[in-house]
This record gives structure tokens, sequence and C-alpha cells, in this order.
């Protein structure tokens, strides 16, 4: 049963259309127009009897049901980032019944990825997207809510990366740092490119110190990669105690990484640091390649990246950098 309430707000009035199954509120939505909030009404409840006259088989089901039976599609592909993103939607959306999951309440999670790049997000939402086609073809819903959010634009610019003076400051902010291995961490993220996962999943036994080296186990591409380690970053290494848990784990659950996304956000106050994530310690990283005559090849390699298209962002600042070399060798030449 539907009913419309008329709402008085300080540019006139709206209408809150509310459905209600057995005497309970069960989703409600608010119009600017009467008709509007009747036309939904009606066809919520239409959809509401059509699922009760199926023998509805979602109406229980939650997210967090859902997922094995969604995953186990996959057992012959490699799944390492699909399982790493249905688990995010699980662990934040999972005690939701797939009913009650609409596209007001996915925007908000949406939001949380706010920090990741715009790429990144689109592929979390893609794979919620794909998890809830899977119950619409298996009838336990009706409509898919994410098919009504759209993707985030992609800005193909080369991205922020730090200057000298603020990787002075900020480094000397994150020695100061009330967690001891702060420096450690945005030392290890700028001179190796490492993406944060990869970075907060290190352990001890990663580390090879007589090779200077460090495994990554699973990198996003799903292919494992052994990266150089400085000679500043080793020195900084020898000074923890070292056992075979996570180099950077939490104090309070050691099997979990210690997360410093606070002390992150004081480190960049500190240093007066704007308009900058950690995940930019990535594009420092492969711009600072780049401008010190590294090919794209190269720069590829260091990060990680199956695709040189992907690395063409940096392309200008090699360019940059060979006419800088051509001027340099062949200005002092007379011809």
């Amino acid at each position: 049963m539907a009913t419309i309430a008329k709402i008085k707000t300080a540019s006139g009035f709206k209408y809150k259309a509310i459905i209600k199954k057995a005497g309970k509120p069960i989703k409600s939505k608010t119009f600017t127009r009467k008709g509007d909030a009747r036309t939904w009404a009606s066809r919520i409840e239409a959809d509401i009897e059509m699922m009760d006259a199926l023998g509805y088989a979602g109406a229980g089901l939650t997210l967090l049901e859902l997922s094995p039976e969604y995953l186990a599609q996959w057992h012959n592909k490699d799944k390492s980032n699909q399982i790493q993103r249905v688990n995010y939607w699980v662990d934040s959306l999972g005690k939701h019944k797939l009913v009650d999951l609409t596209a007001r309440i996915i925007k908000a999670q949406l939001k949380k990825l706010d920090d990741k790049a715009p790429a990144t997000s689109n592929r979390y939402k893609a794979v919620l997207a794909s998890m809830l086609h899977y119950a619409v073809v298996e009838g336990y819903i009706l409509l898919n809510p994410v098919a009504s959010i759209p993707d985030k634009p992609l800005n193909n610019k080369v991205e922020r990366f730090l200057s000298d003076t603020e990787r002075s400051a900020l480094m000397d902010a994150c020695k100061e740092s009330t967690w001891g291995l702060m420096h450690l961490l945005v030392m290890m993220a700028v001179t190796t490119g490492m993406r944060k996962s990869e970075l907060v999943n290190l352990r001890w036994s990663d580390i090879d110190f007589e090779g200077c080296t460090a495994f990554v186990r699973t990198s996003k591409n799903g292919e494992p990669r052994i990266l150089p380690l400085t000679n500043s970053v080793m020195t900084e290494l020898a000074r923890f105690d070292k056992d075979n848990g996570l180099l950077f784990a939490s104090l309070i659950k050691p099997e979990k990484p210690f997360c410093f996304t606070k002390l992150w956000y004081r480190a960049l106050r500190d240093s007066n640091i704007e308009d900058f994530r950690f995940h930019d310690l990535r594009h420092t990283t492969a711009s600072y390649l780049a401008q010190n005559g590294a090919s794209l090849l190269e720069i590829a390699d260091v990060l990680g990246h199956k695709q040189i298209e992907v690395t063409k962002r940096y392309a200008h600042l090699c360019t940059k950098h060979k006419e800088q070399l051509i001027n340099r060798v062949f200005n002092s030449i007379s011809l």
C-alpha cells in the first residue's frame, strides 16, 4: 500500500511516496511533483505484486550470501582482482538485502573511493554491477540499481607529482610522525612505484637484504614482480626488528596492515601540500624516472604496467628530457 505525503520545504512543497508492506514502510522516494510520486509508487507496487506472485527468490538474500554463488562462475579464471573488489562490497554492504540496495546507498559507498583513481573506482562499480546483474538473471531482484549510476570521467592528463621542495617537506613531516614507519613507507612508495595495496601487504620475508630487492607476491595485473630497493631504503629497513609478519603491521591486529590514513593527511598538512593523494606517490616515481632519462618501456616495467598505453601519459616528460639532453650537448658544438 502506497501513501503520498506532502512535505513543506524552504523552496515550496515536495511529495514523498512511501511503500508499505504488512503495515511497515519498505521503500520511499521524494519528488517535486505529486504525479511523479504516484507513478513511481504504482510501478514499485506492481513490482512487489509480481515478486510475490512469482514466489520472489531474493526476498531475504543479502549481498554477503550472494557473493560465493557469484564468484563460483569464475572458477576457471584468474579472479584475484575480482575477489578483492567483491570483498570490498561484502565488507561495506554485505548485510544489506539485495532488494534494499538502492542507487543512493551505492553512490554513498562509491564516494568513499574518491581517494582512488577514477578508473579504479569505475572497476569497483563494475564488479558490483556484475554481481547485481547476476542477481537479476537468477531472479533474485528485478532491477539492477547500479545501472543508473554513471562512471566517473577519466582524466588522462599527467597526474600530480611532488616537486623537489614538496618532496623534501613531506619526508621531513613523515620523520616527525607518531608512527615510526611512516618515513619508510613513503620512501619506499617514491623509490619503487609500488601501489598502496602492494606496500601494505609486504612481509619481512619478501625483503631480500642481500640482493636489496622486494618481492611483490601479487600485483594488480596478477603477476608477481621483483623491485630493487635503494641504499637509503635498505638503511632504513635495517633500523627495525625483523619477523615473519607484515612490514607495516597494525599495532592492535598484527595480521592486518596498519591504517595510516589520518597520519598521512597530517603529514600532508604539516608539509603544506595540497591536492595530493597517496596514489600520486606512484605518479611521482614515474615522473622522476621520465625526467631522468628512463624510456616508457622502463617506466612500464617498474610500475608493472602490462600495456604501454597506460604509461604514455608520461611521454611528454621523456620528450622534455631528450630536448634538454640535445640542447646541452649540441649547443656547445659549432656546426
